[in-house]
């Protein structure tokens, strides 16, 4: 009886919080399911919540640390973000497809430069989606404490599309490139997502888009990634 009672109070509950929301139910079940999972297993903090606009299209960028840093974000938002995702990643599990294909994730391929990804990433924008990159490419090289070298894509995407570009940092979590490791396993490190103010690159936008006004954006945006740390 009290079991039964427990369980009409808890999808009350949820119901609940849901219509309040006033986000679409798969919406809701992906937002707030990141925020418990990532509380719960990586014992996630942030220094705020996401100040991405809500709505309009915007740019997210990131370190990368595991595969579950997309989660690390979500945990934090009040709107679906759409990401840039490993193409061997993409169709990993019928569930995880499932949820990026709802999420408008891109898949890329990382062994070198993906137009067809850049495309697609651009309708998302040109949609009103957020989209964030991990311009690493790979995970961050967390055991000499530094970043990779980013690809050039989030500096084209940025100047391309003229929108504002959001830093963040993730700290601590599971760093490794072990898939299952990185979902399943309780984190040693507690995970803390720091989100920075928008990146002005109003300089820029009339400069024409050759290799090195694209290089020397790509390390102003990691710089202001990079600063977050601190």
């Amino acid at each position: 009886m009290w079991s039964a009672a427990c369980v009409v109070i808890v999808v009350f509950l949820v119901i609940h919080a849901w219509v309040r929301s006033g986000l679409a139910w798969m919406d809701f079940l992906i937002l707030r399911g990141a925020f418990v999972y990532c509380r719960f297993i990586h014992r996630w903090s942030a220094n705020r919540r996401d100040p991405f606009p809500n709505r309009g299209p915007a740019i997210i960028v990131c370190n990368h640390t595991c595969s579950a840093d997309p989660a690390f974000l979500l945990a934090a938002c009040d709107r679906p973000i759409s990401v840039l995702v490993a193409s061997e990643h993409f169709h990993i599990h019928p569930v995880a497809h499932r949820i990026l294909q709802h999420l408008g994730c891109v898949p890329v391929i990382r062994t070198g430069p993906d137009p067809i990804a850049l495309r697609r990433a651009m309708a998302r924008l040109a949609r009103g989606d957020l989209l964030c990159l991990f311009p690493e490419g790979n995970l961050s090289g967390v055991a000499l404490d530094r970043f990779r070298r980013a690809k050039p894509g989030v500096a084209f995407l940025a100047l391309a599309s003229r929108l504002p570009v959001y830093p963040v940092y993730i700290a601590g979590g599971p760093r490794t490139d072990q898939l299952l490791k990185s979902w399943v396993l309780p984190t040693r490190q507690a995970v803390h997502v720091v989100f920075g103010k928008p990146v002005d690159l109003t300089p820029y936008y009339d400069r024409p888009r050759r290799r090195h006004v694209i290089e020397e954006v790509t390390r102003v945006l990691m710089q202001k990634v990079e600063e977050l740390k601190k």
